[in-house]
């Protein structure tokens, strides 16, 4: 008897079926390959769980293939013919699976021994209907994404295809198109798609209903990427890792308690690097870009769900970071900031986790590993380095009873958007005395120099660990004193502030103003700052000491600083 097309609750103890296992292992091993990753020969760890970003690059390199690859992956893309479908009750997606055969879909047992239960592919089908229909109300009626094209009459009417298989190989599905008949072509293409999941989800790392259930939010949002807002093939790799970053954020969406997500974020924290151990520019594609969904809960959490959708209604006109830089202005904000506070907010997690300010789930992620650990022998610490536009790197040095953390953030995006980008050079100085400035006081009694060549897109933050805070001593202005001669700018704190723009105003010690100015209010690590550039005072002020006063609209900040000509 058919069950309704409800989720299957599934509370069956474990059965032996070893002549069905070895029956499905045989059928495995003559059945021509769909996993377009195997055919290419592209590493496990490049494509993870989908297939789809295989299908990209495919089709990226399709011309350099051996005939005999081109021939494979060509088949491997055809719609699979299935002895039997069903369309959904809604009418929107027509399920196609075999009644008989390896790719027969089945529900499986509870447990980490689960098998295979015979004759339940009516059951599974059933699910397969619900959670892609589930996945379209969330998507398109609740977010607002764009539907799927129709495939007009392919797969045997209008609706929207999916197809269940036994994909194997840890492939939880993966959404495929014709490459020779785009909806649009040129520099930016759309495809109508279709879908293939896996068949029961047997022995994956998320099994079973919970396999499906994630697998569903996550190709389905494929299929609206592809068809309803395309790709761009002037970037490298068709920003292939920001699909992925989306399908997964999607899928966490769509079931909060599923934490599949999980399992890839090590490769972010822990793994992110390149030669050196050097952090790699954060649009690279590596580890196919699931571990950097966090990206999309950093954005959501501080804008709200409907900034991802923005971002992919933008990339109709534009690459995906073109699209954010003008994205996130409509917002208040710009991408250089947003990824300033999003390096900082990577260093609270694990111990350091807290659900209010930042990642609602941050206390289950990986504490990052640093790029560099070093250690203050009581006279000076330095590191050396380099680093690629759009990358953090972590330094920690280790003090007699604490440890200082340097989130060291370069935000050149037009750099990360240069394939043949090059790293930029720096130094880390952390001394007692003898520091040049410009520097800034930290605990301890320490100073601490960031220098380098050009400094506007570097963006810097010392954290203390026994406070999980700023490091910075104070609050204060920074050079204190100020050398007109040297230091390029003097940089106030005016956090709480509202305004875009500050007055500043200089007064000497007979109640005098001797110099007012107007300057643009700048965020960084989500503190607000105010830059004077020295160049502005030199030739004017003399040496000696000043009140500064800043006005912010309403808010006024004072301080005393010293200024040496």
């Amino acid at each position: 008897m058919r069950i309704s097309a409800n989720p299957i609750i599934l509370v069956l103890l474990s059965v032996a079926l070893p002549s069905l296992a070895y029956a499905r292992q045989v059928q495995q091993a003559v059945r021509p390959s769909r996993n377009i990753a195997e055919i290419l020969g592209i590493p496990q760890e490049e494509t993870g769980k989908c297939g789809t970003s295989a299908m990209l690059q495919a089709f990226s390199r399709l011309s350099q293939l051996s005939s005999e690859s081109k021939t494979r992956v060509l088949q491997a893309v055809q719609r699979p013919t299935k002895d039997t479908s069903r369309v959904s009750p809604s009418g929107r997606f027509r399920i196609h699976y075999d009644t008989t055969g390896f790719d027969t879909p089945a529900l499986i047992t509870a447990g980490l021994s689960g098998q295979r239960i015979p004759n339940t592919y009516e059951q599974y089908i059933d699910s397969v209907a619900y959670y892609f229909e589930f996945a379209w109300r969330l998507e398109v009626d609740t977010l607002g994404f764009e539907a799927p094209p129709s495939d007009g009459s392919q797969g045997s009417g209008p609706e929207y295809d999916v197809y269940v298989s036994g994909l194997g190989s840890g492939v939880f599905g993966q959404t495929s198109w014709d490459a020779s008949t785009p909806i649009e072509d040129g520099p930016r293409q759309r495809y109508v798609t279709y879908i293939e999941i896996e068949n029961d989800f047997l022995g994956y790392r998320t099994s079973g209903m919970d396999g499906l259930r994630i697998t569903a939010a996550h190709e389905f949002q494929h299929a609206i990427q592809v068809g309803s807002y395309g790709f761009w093939r002037t970037v490298p790799q068709m920003d292939r890792w920001f699909l992925e970053l989306t399908s997964v954020w999607m899928e966490h969406v769509a079931f909060p308690a599923i934490h599949d997500y999980y399992y890839d974020l090590p490769n972010y924290f822990q793994r992110f690097r390149g030669g050196l151990n050097q952090s790699l520019p954060f649009n690279t594609l590596v580890f196919g870009g699931y571990e950097r969904s966090v990206w999309a809960h950093f954005l959501t959490k501080r804008f709200g769900r409907d900034v991802m959708r923005n971002i992919w209604t933008g990339i109709k006109a534009a690459p995906v970071l073109a699209s954010m830089a003008r994205v996130l202005p409509m917002y208040g904000t710009t991408l250089e900031s947003e990824f300033a506070l999003f390096s900082a907010w990577n260093y609270y997690t694990a111990d350091r986790a807290d659900p209010q300010r930042y990642y609602s789930e941050g206390s289950d992620y990986p504490k990052f590993t640093p790029n560099v650990s070093t250690s203050f022998t009581g006279l000076t610490a330095s590191v050396t380095s380099s680093a690629y536009p759009l990358s953090t790197q972590f330094y920690q040095i280790a003090l007699t009873s604490d440890t200082i953390t340097a989130v060291i953030a370069n935000v050149n995006v037009p750099g990360a958007q240069d394939p043949n980008a090059v790293k930029s050079d720096f130094q880390l100085n952390l001394s007692a005395t003898n520091l040049q400035p410009p520097y800034q006081k930290v605990a301890k009694g320490l100073g601490l120099a960031f220098t380098t060549s050009d400094i506007a897109p570097w963006r810097t933050l010392y954290l203390l660990s026994s406070t999980r805070g700023n490091a910075n001593s104070a609050p204060d202005p920074s050079p204190n004193p100020v050398r007109l001669s040297q230091d390029l700018k003097l940089v106030l704190s005016v956090q709480g502030a509202g305004a875009t723009q500050a007055e500043v105003f200089l007064v000497n010690t007979s109640l005098e103003m001797v110099y007012s100015g107007q300057y643009p209010v700048r965020q960084a690590f989500g503190t607000t700052y105010v830059d004077v550039p020295t160049a502005g005072l030199l030739g004017r002020i003399s040496t000696g000491i000043y009140f500064v006063v800043v006005r912010c609209g309403d808010t006024e900040f004072k301080w005393k600083v010293a200024i040496i000509r």
